[in-house]
């Protein structure tokens, strides 16, 4: 499979607003770089802020990355193990909680 441009990026102002409350902006930046990185077939990306459904009065931002109708289960699944380890391994393991990766897909 052939990599794709990214033809946007979005982040609402409410994530603005908690990166900058949490100062963890760094932090953000890299999981979107994880997620351009372990999806070399990646056609967008948008983050939005959502109430953790686990932990009342919790928020995470939500990465979505946002892949083509044929991209392979299994360069999908090896992308989700790379991303997940890395994710780990890069950024506090205290921020992790913060930050929640979603998969969408767009016909192309």
């Amino acid at each position: 499979m052939a990599s794709a441009t990214i033809h946007e990026f979005t982040a609402d102002q409410p994530v603005n607003e908690f990166l900058r409350q949490r100062g963890v902006d760094p932090e953000f930046r890299t999981v979107c770089n994880l997620v351009r990185e372990c999806f070399p077939g990646l056609i967008g990306l948008d983050a939005r802020l959502q109430d953790d459904p686990d932990e009342d009065g919790r928020s995470q931002v939500v990465v979505c990355a946002k892949l083509p109708d044929s991209y392979p289960d299994n360069l999908l699944q090896a992308g989700l193990r790379r991303y997940h380890d890395r994710l780990v391994a890069e950024i506090p393991l205290a921020s992790c909680p913060l930050f929640a990766l979603i998969t969408e897909f767009e016909p192309e």
